[in-house]
């Protein structure tokens, strides 16, 4: 099953912090805009940030698609809030995302983050494709998904969390959202159908990154589990000009969990796009 087929898809709802040109922040597999508070609450104060409800989750709703079908949904939301060019930052999945949209709608992106993204060329793994299934998917994503978001949402869950990071209650409070998101039937069906983007659409991406002109940023943890920080670099090195950082000790949830270092990244980003 391709994801690339047109359809009509709901209008992203979307939070929009600041003034300035135009960055859009993207949430990952599952996700929300709150994700991003952090990130954008710092990043606001020099810049335009736009941060939708990707399709499937949250306010947004509605059927969640492919990598093609979310490129195209935050191009249109683009047109809709008036910005004909913007830095595309996509943390995990949504990675795929910014680089489709920077590939098919070269002239509306100026530049790309990709905050622990997934990799073009890295195969599926196993658990990948099993979670690619429908209806297999749909049901292992419900016990998953929903008992890792009640136990972050929790109010055990939100102590540990708070011990971990005392005098940093605002990323604690992100996580707990982050947690109740995953808690939805909704978010469980939209992670199985990005499962299948994953295991059928992304590598796709793969001859094509030489076709890149906007420049790359590339940010991920040392301690990430979910993207290998050798999977990182190679995706850094297979894209012209790309920088690389990597934040020693961090996980997967930089967006959460070191804001001040992505939005570092994406500052640093900025200085080098193609702005118009």
């Amino acid at each position: 099953m391709r994801f690339w087929h047109r359809r009509r898809e709901p209008p992203l709802a979307v939070d929009v912090y600041g003034h300035g040109r135009a960055l859009l922040l993207l949430h990952g597999q599952p996700g929300a805009a709150s994700d991003w508070r952090a990130v954008a609450e710092d990043l606001a104060a020099d810049f335009r940030v736009i941060v939708p409800d990707r399709l499937g989750y949250g306010r947004t709703g509605g059927k969640a698609g492919g990598f093609a079908v979310n490129a195209r949904a935050v191009v249109r939301l683009m047109g809709r809030l008036g910005e004909r060019r913007a830095l595309l930052v996509g943390h995990s999945w949504a990675g795929g995302v910014a680089l489709q949209g920077a590939l098919d709608f070269p002239s509306s992106v100026a530049g790309v983050g990709l905050v622990s993204p997934v990799v073009p060329d890295e195969p599926p793994s196993r658990t990948d494709r099993l979670l690619a299934k429908p209806l297999f998917g749909t049901a292992v994503a419900s016990v998953l998904l929903g008992t890792a978001g009640r136990l972050i949402a929790s109010s055990a869950g939100s102590a540990a969390v708070g011990r971990q990071l005392q005098g940093h209650e605002e990323v604690a409070a992100a996580l707990g959202a982050l947690g109740a998101s995953w808690h939805h039937p909704s978010a469980w069906r939209s992670f199985a159908i990005e499962q299948r983007a994953l295991v059928e659409e992304l590598g796709l991406l793969t001859a094509r990154l030489d076709g890149l002109r906007a420049p790359v940023a590339v940010v991920v943890g040392s301690a990430d589990r979910v993207i290998g920080t050798e999977a990182a670099r190679r995706l850094a090195t297979e894209i012209a000009g790309a920088s690389l950082e990597v934040i020693p000790g961090a996980g997967h949830l930089l967006p959460q969990l070191k804001p001040a270092s992505v939005a570092t990244m994406v500052r640093a980003l900025a200085e080098r796009a193609a702005w118009p």
